[in-house]
This record gives structure tokens, sequence and C-alpha cells, in this order.
């Protein structure tokens, strides 16, 4: 087989993938396309052709010159004979490489598209999870589903604020989120009374009182004194609002997420709390890794254009993010750097500008130089 027709099958290959992705039909778009390459490769007569297909040539050309040598009077004869035999050769690899290159293309496209997970909880409700999400949520819907509340703790960029919502929605209970920190009012939490005697709601009131999914983004970044105000709520199923007691629904889920377990700052995220243990006992704890997968994933959907370099782009970002775990170094390379580089390069961004805009900006010339990168 030519090079030329090789990489011009691996070309539709992915082209098909993204069409698919659009109407749904990898095997039919792949053989579409690949039919006219390989048409026109087999109208060619090449003898540039792989081992299998030249051993079927030798095979077929030595028989049909052996049956023919008899009554061939002169070269051109036999030069047509073998021609032929060729051609005949060519057309018996075909169906051969028309699905090679179907596979090519249901791969291609399982690059593009994230995987469907079906879960059967207690119940034996089955619930379908589609698009892209972390490997662990599965577990984070078992979790809540048995009504117990998730701390989430794994570095940024993982994709934890995101695991709540989808398993809000794989549940089908309306989700709430609010966002924590060392200045966070209570009545930012359970409410407040304006000047003209009217109460005003939060999220945190509604998922309590309603039902849904509550997301209680960087616990651990929040005042130690906000958060004991809720091991009430999350104890008894009582909560104390500005405006009186109030009962948890019973559809009443919470899901917090974390960088760190409770036990304060690290060389990483310093600024964050030490949790009571009153607090952290309230949740069930599930880890929330990188998952290289998805962050791979999602970072070539978002460069469909230029995937060989946000390819490249991604290799580079993982190999940062090991020798930085390797060495100790206080740096993070999250899979938002990948997923933004991403987003740059597709808009048009060179890979140069995309490390120094959003993978190694701000980082000194002694990090620079323990990475391995030139300042």
């Amino acid at each position: 087989m030519r090079a030329s027709t090789r990489t011009e099958i691996e070309t539709i290959a992915q082209e098909a993938a993204r069409m698919a992705l659009r109407r749904g039909n990898v095997r039919k778009i792949a053989g579409q396309m690949v039919a006219s390459a390989v048409s026109r490769q087999v109208a060619a007569q090449t003898t540039e052709i792989d081992e299998r297909t030249r051993a079927m040539l030798d095979k077929s050309a030595s028989e049909a010159v052996a049956g023919h040598a008899a009554k061939l009077p002169g070269a051109t004869e036999v030069y047509s004979v073998a021609e032929r035999a060729v051609a005949d050769a060519i057309a018996a690899a075909e169906p051969e490489v028309l699905e090679k290159a179907r596979d090519a293309a249901e791969k291609a496209v399982a690059g593009f598209a994230p995987p469907v997970v079906n879960v059967v909880l207690p119940d034996r409700r089955e619930v379908e999870l589609r698009g892209d999400s972390h490997r662990v949520l599965p577990e984070v819907l078992i979790a809540l589903h048995a009504r117990c509340h998730v701390l989430l703790v794994g570095p940024a960029g993982t994709g934890k604020s995101m695991l709540a919502k989808q398993v809000a929605e794989a549940l089908a209970l309306p989700f709430q989120a609010l966002s924590v920190g060392p200045t966070t009012p209570m009545s930012k939490v359970f409410g407040y009374y304006d000047a003209h005697g009217h109460y005003h709601d939060t999220p945190f009131r509604r998922a309590f009182q309603d039902g849904g999914v509550m997301l209680l983004d960087e616990l651990d970044n929040g005042h130690p004194g906000l958060l004991a105000e809720l091991n009430q709520a999350l104890a008894l199923g009582t909560c104390a609002f500005a405006d009186g007691m109030v009962d948890a629904h019973p559809d009443f889920r919470l899901v917090a997420t974390g960088n760190t377990y409770g036990s304060g700052g690290d060389r990483t995220f310093v600024g964050r709390q030490a949790l009571d243990a009153a607090t952290l006992d309230r949740f069930i704890v599930i880890d929330v890794p990188i998952d290289p997968e998805l962050e791979k994933r999602i970072a070539l959907a978002h460069a469909p254009s230029r995937r060989k370099e946000a390819q490249e782009l991604l290799e580079k970002v993982w190999q940062l993010r090991a020798t930085a775990e390797e060495k100790n170094l206080p740096v993070m390379f999250s899979p938002r750097s990948s997923i933004d580089g991403a987003k740059l390069l597709e808009a048009g961004a060179t890979p140069d500008q995309v490390l120094r805009w959003r993978v190694i900006r701000g980082l000194s010339e002694t990090h620079l130089s323990a990475l391995g990168i030139g300042a």
C-alpha cells in the first residue's frame, strides 16, 4: 500500500470520527469515505503494497504467467498478465483495507466521544451516565443514593464541582451551589431579614427545605465557625435558619469539595483551614485524583483542527506534573492547563505562547530550572 494512501486513510478516519459524532453512524461514514480512496489505489495498480498483498501478488502473478506461458509470444503480453494479477491482488485485499479503516475510525471516535457508564443502584434502578465525567462518578452516585453526605478531596482542576452537578442530574434532583471562604458570612448560608422585614433565602435553604443536591465548594477554605453551624443540620436533619427551625427534605444531599483532608494547609494549598473532627465525621470521603483519560478527552475535543499539537501539549503538561511531584515543588499543573491550552491552540495561539501564557506563567527562575525549562 502506498504511504500516501495509508496517510490518506488515517486522515479519513479522523474526519469520519468527527462526522460520526454528529451523525452517529461510524461504519457507514467510514466505509463511504474510505471506498473512494481504495478505488483510486486499485485504479493506479500500485506495486508499493504491504507484505500481505505482495505475497498475494507473487502467487497470483506466478500462476497467471505459468498458465499462459506457452502461448505468450512476447514480453508485452507477460506484462499485461502481471498487471491484471496486480489488480486482482489489490481488489482481493480491499475488504481487509476497509475493515482496518473502519477500526481506525472507531478508535478515533473513542478518543472524541465520552464513554457511557451504567450504574445499578441498591434499589436495582439503573442510571445511565453520559458525557465527560470522572471515573469516580459511579461511587459518588451510590454514596448519595444511600443518603450520605460526601466530601470530594483532590487537586485543583480534577472535576470535583462538576461531579456534584452530574450526580444531581443523574438522580433527577435540583442542584444548588455555594462557594465558601474565610470571610463567608452566616447570612450567605442561612439567610437573613432585610430592613423591611423580608426574609431572603439561600441556595442552601432551598436544597435543605425542598430537596436537591447542595454543593459546598472549597469546604476546607471556609471559616471553622461557619462549618460548625452546619453540624446540626447534617447530623440531626434540622437546621436553625434566620426565620426558624426547618427539617431537612428527604431528598436533601450535600456534596462538599476540598483540596485537603481538613488537616490544614500544605506546600501547594497553603491557605486551607483545619477542619473540626466533628464536621469531618459527617461526611463520606471520596478521593478525586487527576483522571488522565478524562483530561485527554476534553483537551483534544477543544482542539479538533490542531489535535497533534494538543496531544504534544498534554504530554508536556504530564511531564511537568510528574517532575514537580517527584521533586516536591510547590507548583501545580492541573488539567485546566491542558484544557485551556487546547482552547488557545484552537483559537490560533502558538505552542510557545500557550506554554508561556497558561502552563508556566508566574514561575520563578528557580522553579523553571528545577523543571528543566530555560528561563
